[in-house]
């Protein structure tokens, strides 16, 4: 049973969770694990893609879009096939994930735009129903 984890932000702005996550993909990375970032569309899949570059100027975290078995990467991007890790995912989907319990932790951002607070409930809330027991952490 994978550990979930929801980081809820105060922020209203479009790209709010997106900057958290380049934030949190980042600690981990450092920490030597393996992230499967689950972007909602192709269009945030590029937009990651050029933010884990920029997103801060000492800092460059290296990731594939896809998994390439020749050259493996610890952090993977996309919205449609999960790697063959299962280490954590980081949904940024406004769905669950059907696979998210492989994964020993699972990781969800709910910023305050409206679309993505109301998806983040209805996923605490099957989580729970599912049996599980999501952390909440107040982002400030």
């Amino acid at each position: 049973m994978p550990q979930i984890d929801f980081y809820v932000l105060p922020d209203t702005s479009a790209d709010s969770h997106l900057h958290y996550a380049c934030r949190l993909v980042e600690k981990a990375y450092t920490l030597g694990m393996q992230i499967y970032i689950r972007s909602a569309d192709e269009a945030m899949t590029e937009q990651l893609d050029a933010l884990l570059w920029v997103f801060r100027d000492q800092s460059f975290i290296p990731h594939h879009r896809e998994q390439d078995t020749a050259q493996p990467c610890a952090v993977i991007i996309n919205h449609s096939k999960a790697p063959n890790h299962r280490e954590i995912m980081l949904n940024l989907g406004l769905d669950t994930s059907p696979d998210y319990a492989d994964y020993d932790r699972l990781i969800e951002i709910v910023s305050a735009v409206s679309e993505i607070k109301q998806a983040g409930r209805e996923r605490f809330r099957h989580y729970t129903q599912q049996g599980h027991k999501p952390k909440h952490h107040a982002v400030s």
